[in-house]
């Protein structure tokens, strides 16, 4: 069925949507790594909506907890009650965690969560009488999320534009992009992480109070990935300065990567990892912030109170939801799947990397994979900014029957994001990269790129 006989939205619709005054496809129903519109046209799920679908859709196993617990309560208010499902799920994801994180606190999304570790941050100097470091860095290519807090510290100009001066500029040091930005130097010997020692001294250890960095940067950069090491030398960094580490895992959490949480792979303990999106599959909305004792202790100790939380904080629905996936994912060994299917997309990737040379830099790590484009294999020089490749080729993948993010911040606003559900088979990988290659095909020809 062609792209003209599909079911739009109202073009005078009251509902706002993003793009202004666009018209989508209306969403029938959704099945494994399937979704099908109201006039029947199926797509594949290749970045599970924004990095965000990881057991695949309508789960049977996942929507009876979920009416279940329906059946029993939907909400409660935190400081009136806890309930079996909050206090199952805190056991499940604590015991997930990397050695030290056995605390964890539930918000409603991953901007929640990496602006509530910003906050916990400086009320932790406060309590140790260090009330001067306040600054938590970040790096210039990265998104951590559309509240005021999160967006400071992200390294995302295209959204932090509308907000001018009422943003704080955290995001300083250079990114895990050595395919734009060769490591020179000492930089090389640490995996580039040795750049961060020069940045905190020069803001000054007192006045830092943590570093918050993506294991593998997302929307700003398009699965940009340090090699294995640099976490590990981060974290000895922040030791030395006495500043803490915040692992920003909202994408790379719960299994995206492989394992539970991508640090594990350099086999560090962040202070803090801010989760979501997978965390529920997209079934429900939820993120969490788990806390090392080293800092949930310091509040006991103080008799402090963990920094306030949202009206719906820990809602029992969406922690039912939550345990479902764990539970779904352990019981089905997703991710031994991750690194089988890992291995094949990247092979796939590679292999139409050397078709089309003008797709370039392939990078990632376990489901979470990227790529750019470049009009000249020699140079690497990016399309026009003004051309918007990331989306124009999205816009390819759709008529495809394939599902991409955007990815990339101008002037390289020219990287794709591939993050297909974790469950995703051999065959449905393979149809997947025969979409991708239909969507190359016919992109490759409108931008006019030479073979």
């Amino acid at each position: 069925m062609s792209k003209n006989e599909c079911v739009f939205s109202k073009a005078n619709s009251p509902l706002l949507k993003q793009p202004g005054g666009s018209q989508l496809p209306l969403i029938e129903r959704g099945r494994g790594i399937y979704l099908y519109d109201r006039s029947g046209r199926d797509y594949i799920d290749g970045s599970g909506g924004a990095m965000t679908v990881s057991i695949g859709h309508g789960v049977r196993e996942v929507l009876d907890v979920m009416s279940t617990q329906a059946d029993k309560v939907c909400f409660t208010y935190r400081t009136q009650f806890s309930s079996e499902p909050a206090e199952n799920l805190a056991e499940s994801i604590t015991a997930l965690a990397p050695e030290g994180l056995d605390k964890v606190f539930f918000v409603n999304s991953g901007s929640e969560a990496t602006e509530l570790a910003l906050r916990t941050a400086q009320q932790y100097w406060r309590i140790a009488g260090k009330p001067e470091k306040t600054h938590v860095l970040g790096r210039a290519i990265s998104y951590h999320g559309m509240t005021m807090g999160a967006l400071s510290m992200s390294g995302h100009n295209a959204r932090r534009s509308d907000y001018g001066n009422l943003l704080h500029t955290f995001a300083v040091a250079p990114p895990p992009y050595p395919f734009r930005f060769p490591l020179e130097g000492t930089d090389a010997e640490a995996h580039g992480a040795m750049v961060w020692d020069r940045i905190i001294r020069e803001y000054g250890p007192e006045r830092v109070a943590a570093v918050i960095v993506e294991p593998v940067v997302g929307a700003a950069g398009g699965a940009l990935t340090p090699p294995i090491g640099y976490l590990h030398a981060l974290r000895q960094i922040c030791d030395r300065h006495d500043v803490l580490l915040i692992s920003d895992e909202v994408i790379t959490g719960m299994g995206r990567t492989g394992r539970w949480f991508a640090c594990e792979h350099d086999g560090i303990s962040p202070d803090m990892i801010a989760t979501g999106k997978g965390m529920t599959s997209g079934y429900t909305p939820m993120g969490a912030v788990l806390f090392h004792r080293r800092i949930h202790e310091a509040f006991r100790d103080n008799g402090k109170i963990v920094p306030f939380g949202h009206t719906f904080s820990a809602n029992p629905l969406s922690a039912a939801v939550c345990d479902a996936v764990i539970h779904y994912m352990r019981e089905n060994d997703v991710l031994a799947n991750v690194e089988r299917r890992g291995a094949q997309l990247e092979e796939g990737l590679r292999r139409l990397s050397a078709r089309f040379p003008w797709m370039a830099d392939v990078r990632g790590r376990g489901l979470l994979w990227g790529f750019e484009f470049v009009t000249d294999a020699i140079t690497k020089a990016a399309p026009d900014p003004a051309r918007n490749a990331n989306t124009e080729f999205v816009a390819h993948c759709f008529d495809a029957g394939l599902i991409v993010y955007s990815a990339g911040i101008a002037p390289y606003n020219n990287s794709t994001l591939l993050a297909p559900p974790l469950v995703i088979s051999e065959e449905e990988m393979d149809e997947l990269l025969k979409r991708l290659e239909t969507a190359l095909t016919s992109f490759g020809a409108a931008m006019k790129f030479s073979a």
